[in-house]
C-alpha cells in the first residue's frame, strides 16, 4: 500500500514537469491557456451604521432603522450578468441586524416585514435589492451575499460590515434582580434553603453592560443585615454583603437561609458613575428583591377540588376489572364507561397546603380527609338535602374538648347523635374564627345542647391574642353512609395533596360535607395545632349533563306550569341542583315564581331530579306562523335548553256586533278586540278594517292596546242601494270579523232614512 502511493505521487510529478516544460517556460505559445476569470459582487449600503431598535420596528425603505442594499453581480469584463441560480444572504447576528427583501406578492407573509437570518434572491438582469433592519442589541453584524458564477462554476461572495450603536454610552442605568425561587425553606428544616439570585445590568439604551475591569461592578447585601436571616455567597466571599463582577451584562450570587423565617430583601448596587463598586460608590443605583424564607410547617388547607360547580372534571365511572388488552371507548357524549360498571363514581379531591409565609409545605407532608353525608332531610320535605344535626350557634371550648349550641338538638334531630359521629365546624364562615375550623369526633353526647369531642379545639390565637366570639359558628355533625374518601395523602412539591371521594350513583345530588386536615404547629405557643378546611356540596354527576324542559312550546299572557329536569352522562337524575331562567326576545312582560327577567326557580330539583316553575306572561304580541313571541333559557347543571312561549290569535270579536243606520249622514264607533285560546286580550295587533261600497271605516288600521282592543269609527254619508258590512282582521292572520250595517226599516233603503235631525 505504501508502495502504491508513492508511486502514485512520482506520476504526478512527472506529468506537472512535463506541462511546464511545453511552451518554452509557461507562455501562452505552442497551444498553453489560462483559466477563466470569476465575477464579482458589489454590495452599496445607504449607511452601514444604525441605531439600536428598541421596539423592533419591522424594515421600512426610508426609516430610520433600515438601510438599502444594492446587490450587482458582474463578469469579468465588468458586464453586469446573472449568476448561475439564486444568490443567498446571510446575516451573522440577527439579534443586531437582520435582512428582509421586498415582498413577494404570491406569497402569504410579508417578507419586507419578516426578519430573516438567510434567504435566497434572484438577481435579475445580475442585480437586486435587499434592505438591512437593526434590532434592539447593539453590536456589529457582517452581511454575506454568495452566488455562483456561471463561466466558472465557483462561489463569489462579498460581505458588508454593519454596525449598530444605542448612543446611551455603557455606563449601568438599570438593574434587573431575579431570585429563584423566591420562595425557600429554612436551614435545617429539610427543604431547600439556596436560591440563586441574578442580577442583569444594561445601560442607558438597554445593552447588556460591557465586563468590568479592575474590580466588581455589583455589591449584594441582605437589607437589615440580620445574620439569621441567611447570607450571600459569590466565589470565595460569603456574608451579609458581598461583590460580583458581571458576565455580558450577568452576575449571580447565592443566598442560604438561616433560622428566621419571613420575607428577607436582598439589594444588588451599581455605580452609574465608573461601573465599580470595589473603589467606592458615588452614584448609586440600587434595586431589591424579596426571597421568602419560611419553615415547611402546615399552616393553612384549602381543598381546591372539587370546585362548586355542578358537573366536574375528573370524575372516574369505576368497574369491574378488564383485560389489559381490552381497549375502553368514550360514547356518543365522550364518557368512557367501562363494560362491567360497579355502580360507583370516584372523584379527584385536592388540597392545596401552605407553610405561614405562604410557601408551599415541605413534600411528603401528611394529609387526612374524611367525609359525611347523613342525616340529611327527605326530597320534597322542608329539610329537603340539608343536614339534620346542624346550626349556626356553635361555640367550641378554645383549648378543649366541649360543644355547646344553644339551638342544637343533638339528641333527637335525624335520629340523634352519637359517639363516632364527626363534628365539623366552619370557623372559617366567621371572621376571626379561622383557627376554630376543625373536623373532630364526637366521644359522647351530654345533652340536647352539648357534646365531648376528641382531638381538643385549637386555640382561637392566630394574632397572638386568644379570643372567644361565643355561640356563632356554623356546625353540623353526621356519618358517610353513601360515600368514602381516601384516608392519607401526601403533599407534592407544590404542597398539593390528592385524594379521592368515591360515592353509589344512587347518591349523586346527596348533600356531603368534605374536609381536609393535618398536623400543625400554633406559632403563638409551639403547641399543636390540627390545620382543616371543610366544604359543603352535592355528590357531583358526570359530565356533561343534560337538561330538558316541558312543555314546549307553552301559551303566553296565561300562567303555566313548566317542569324541568336535569341528568348526568349517564342519566342520573340530578338531585338537589338548583335550575336558572332567562327570558330572552320577550315583548311583554314575564316571571317564574314571582322573580321576573331572570333568576333562579324557587325549589332545587327533587328525587327525580325535576322542579316545577310558576310561568306567567302578559302583554305579549300573536306569534307569527313559524315563530315565538319569546323564549325562555333554563339553565343547569353547565347544561341549558330553551322553550318558546307562543301567543296564538283564537278570533277577533266586534262590539257592537252590527249596525243599524237610523238617519244619514251615520256614524258609530266599533271596538275590536283580540283574544288567545284562553280568552286573554292580546296586545299589539294590527287590525284592517275594509267595508263594501258607500260605508267608510277610519281609522283604515289600527293596533291593539294592553286591553286587546282596537276603536274604530264606521260612516255612512248617504243611502245604499242594499245592506251592507265592514270586515275587520287580524295582520298576518287569517282571524277577521264581520260587522254588518243595514237599515233600521229592516233592509229596505226605499225609502232612504231620514236626514239626521229631522223628523221622520
Amino acid at each position: 500500500m505504501t508502495f502504491h502511493s508513492k508511486t502514485l505521487g512520482l506520476l504526478l510529478s512527472g506529468l506537472a514537469l512535463s506541462l511546464a516544460g511545453c511552451g518554452g517556460g509557461g507562455g501562452d505559445g505552442g497551444g498553453a491557456t489560462s483559466p477563466p476569470q470569476n465575477g464579482s459582487i458589489t454590495l452599496n449600503a445607504t449607511t452601514t451604521s444604525l441605531p439600536v431598535n428598541p421596539n423592533m420596528v419591522p424594515a421600512n425603505p426610508g426609516g430610520p432603522y433600515t438601510a438599502t442594499v444594492a446587490i450587482s453581480f458582474r463578469s469579468a469584463t465588468g458586464t453586469l450578468t446573472a449568476p448561475l441560480g439564486d444568490a443567498t444572504v446571510t446575516t451573522s447576528n440577527v439579534a443586531v441586524a437582520a435582512v428582509s427583501f421586498p415582498d413577494d406578492p404570491t406569497t402569504p407573509e410579508n417578507e419586507l416585514t419578516t426578519r430573516w437570518v438567510t434567504f435566497p434572491v434572484t438577481l435579475n438582469n445580475g442585480s437586486n435589492t435587499i434592505f438591512v433592519t437593526s434590532g434592539d442589541t447593539a453590536g456589529t453584524t457582517t452581511i454575506t451575499v454568495s452566488a455562483v458564477d456561471p463561466i466558472t462554476n465557483r462561489t463569489v461572495s462579498s460581505t458588508l460590515n454593519f454596525t449598530v450603536v444605542s448612543g446611551a454610552g455603557n455606563l449601568p442605568a438599570n438593574i434587573e434582580l431575579v431570585a429563584t425561587p423566591n420562595q425557600v425553606y429554612m436551614e435545617n428544616s429539610g427543604g431547600n434553603a439556596n436560591s440563586m439570585i441574578r442580577a442583569a445590568v444594561t445601560d442607558g439604551g438597554g445593552q447588556l453592560i460591557p465586563n468590568p475591569s479592575g474590580g466588581d461592578n455589583l455589591r449584594f447585601e441582605i437589607v437589615g443585615g440580620n445574620a439569621g436571616a441567611g447570607r450571600l455567597v459569590a466565589g470565595g466571599q460569603s456574608g451579609s454583603s458581598v461583590t460580583a463582577s458581571t458576565v455580558n451584562g450577568v452576575a449571580n450570587v447565592s443566598f442560604q437561609a438561616g433560622t428566621v423565617q419571613g420575607p428577607v430583601q436582598i439589594r444588588a448596587t451599581a455605580d452609574r458613575a465608573d461601573n465599580n463598586v470595589s473603589n467606592g460608590i458615588t452614584d448609586a443605583l440600587s434595586v431589591t428583591t424579596t426571597v421568602v424564607v419560611s419553615d415547611g410547617k402546615l399552616y393553612t388547607l384549602k381543598v381546591t377540588s372539587p370546585v362548586f360547580a355542578s358537573e366536574l372534571p375528573g370524575i372516574e365511572i369505576n368497574g369491574l376489572p378488564v383485560d389489559e388488552d381490552v381497549e375502553l371507548e368514550p360514547g356518543d357524549n365522550g364518557v368512557i364507561i367501562p363494560p362491567q360498571p360497579d355502580a360507583t363514581l370516584s372523584l379527584r379531591v385536592a388540597v392545596l397546603a401552605t407553610d405561614r409565609q405562604g410557601n408551599p409545605v415541605l413534600p411528603g407532608t401528611a394529609l387526612r380527609f374524611g367525609a359525611v353525608d347523613a342525616p340529611v332531610g327527605a326530597f320534597g320535605t322542608a329539610q329537603s338535602n340539608r343536614f339534620l344535626i346542624s346550626g349556626t350557634d356553635g361555640n367550641p371550648t378554645e383549648g378543649g374538648t366541649s360543644f355547646v349550641a344553644p339551638s342544637g338538638q343533638f339528641q333527637t334531630a335525624g335520629g340523634g347523635a352519637g359517639p363516632g359521629d364527626a363534628l365539623v365546624v366552619f370557623g372559617k364562615a366567621v371572621q376571626g374564627n379561622a383557627d376554630l375550623e376543625t373536623a373532630v369526633t364526637v366521644t359522647s353526647v351530654n345533652s340536647q345542647t352539648s357534646l365531648t369531642v376528641n382531638p381538643a379545639f385549637n386555640l382561637n390565637n392566630t394574632t397572638g391574642a386568644s379570643v372567644n366570639y361565643g355561640a356563632v359558628l356554623p356546625y353540623l355533625v353526621g356519618r358517610a353512609m353513601e360515600g368514602n374518601v381516601t384516608a392519607t395523602a401526601t403533599t407534592n412539591e407544590l404542597g398539593v395533596a390528592v385524594g379521592k371521594l368515591t360515592y353509589t350513583v344512587r347518591s349523586v345530588g346527596n348533600a356531603v360535607a368534605l374536609w381536609a386536615q393535618g398536623n400543625g404547629t400554633d406559632t403563638v405557643t409551639g403547641g399543636a395545632r390540627l390545620v382543616t378546611d371543610a366544604v359543603t356540596m352535592t355528590y357531583p354527576g358526570v359530565a356533561p349533563a343534560s337538561i330538558t324542559a316541558f312543555p314546549n312550546p307553552i301559551r303566553g299572557n296565561v300562567a303555566q306550569t313548566v317542569t324541568v329536569c336535569l341528568t348526568d352522562a349517564l342519566g342520573i337524575p340530578l338531585r338537589g341542583f338548583p335550575v336558572g331562567f332567562a327570558f330572552q326576545g320577550l315583548q311583554g312582560t314575564g316571571s317564574i315564581d314571582g322573580t321576573a327577567s331572570n333568576g333562579l326557580l324557587a325549589n332545587t330539583t327533587d328525587a327525580d331530579g325535576c322542579v316545577d316553575g310558576n310561568v306567567v306572561t302578559s302583554g305579549l304580541p300573536i306569534s307569527s306562523a313559524d315563530g315565538n313571541s319569546g323564549q325562555i333559557v333554563f339553565t343547569g347543571a353547565g347544561a341549558s335548553t330553551t322553550i318558546d312561549i307562543v301567543v296564538q290569535l283564537a278570533a277577533l270579536q266586534a262590539s257592537p256586533n252590527s249596525l243599524a243606520v237610523t238617519c244619514l249622514p251615520f256614524s258609530a264607533p266599533v271596538a275590536i278586540r283580540a283574544i288567545d285560546q284562553g280568552g286573554a286580550p292580546v296586545p299589539n295587533v294590527t287590525v284592517t278594517g275594509t267595508c263594501t261600497t258607500g260605508i267608510t271605516v277610519t281609522p283604515g288600521s289600527s293596533t291593539t292596546g294592553s286591553d286587546g282592543v282596537a276603536s274604530f269609527a264606521v260612516q255612512v254619508s248617504a243611502a245604499l242601494s242594499a245592506d251592507g258590512q265592514c270586515t275587520f282582521t287580524a295582520a298576518g292572520t287569517t282571524r277577521s270579523v264581520v260587522v254588518p250595517v243595514r237599515s233600521a226599516s229592516g233592509g229596505s233603503w226605499s225609502p232612504p232614512p231620514p236626514a239626521c235631525g229631522t223628523s221622520p
